[in-house]
């Protein structure tokens, strides 16, 4: 293949992932079909097909793609994380970065715990997707975590295997949450986004500092 017609396919595979990501912004999953995606591409059904072969496979393209920068952005703050404490630190400092420069991020978000909440079913094979460039599948965040756990940073007595997957849970429940009722926060309650976040989140920590 030359450079031209890679470069050509690049574009074409962005075309149907922006126009799905649009559709779905404005009326949700079930509001258009393939043909939709087609018409909003300016391109033909048969060349959206050429690329995915249903709503789903594009909406894990898109899911792909907002994993890899958020993890580019935490294993970036990771590399001056020295100890546990630090980690769950860096980890919501790269989501508050991410959640309030990609808007999006957070409806998509709910969109991720429905239709990918059976991820873990997935064939081995399934993750070698092209658009997973990041590589991530179910249970890499956790173990990002996992590494010197018991370094003295945590209270004694608390296990990776049951404090990660609760802090992470917390977390993003909150983050979640907060992002989807930002207009309150910040119209009605005339309060700073992150500033609540990084108090929750202190909240959180709290239970977990040794």
């Amino acid at each position: 293949m030359t450079e031209g017609y890679i470069q050509h396919q690049k574009k074409q595979a962005e075309k149907i992932i922006q126009a799905t990501e649009d559709l779905y912004l404005k009326g949700g999953v079930d509001s258009f079909t393939m043909g939709d995606i087609a018409d909003t591409a300016g391109i033909t059904r048969a060349t959206v097909y050429n690329y995915f072969t249903c709503k789903e496979d594009i909406l894990w393209a898109i899911f792909f793609g907002k994993m890899a920068e958020l993890l580019s952005r935490v294993e970036k703050k990771f590399k001056t994380a020295h100890t546990t404490m630090d980690r769950f630190r860096a980890y919501a400092e790269a989501n508050y970065e991410y959640y309030l420069e990609d808007k999006t991020f957070a409806i998509f978000f709910d969109l991720f715990l429905t239709i990918f909440s059976s991820a873990s079913d997935k064939p081995k094979s399934f993750w070698d997707n092209p658009y997973n460039v990041a590589h991530w599948k179910p249970g890499k965040t956790i173990a990002m975590f996992n590494e010197n756990f018991d370094d003295g940073s945590v209270c004694k007595g608390l296990d990776a295997e049951t404090t990660v997957p609760a802090f992470y849970y917390a977390f993003l429940g909150t983050i979640s949450f907060d992002f989807k009722n930002r207009k309150d926060l910040e119209k009605i309650y005339k309060l700073d986004l992150k500033k609540v976040l990084q108090m929750q989140v202190g909240w959180i920590l709290s239970g977990i500092k040794g």
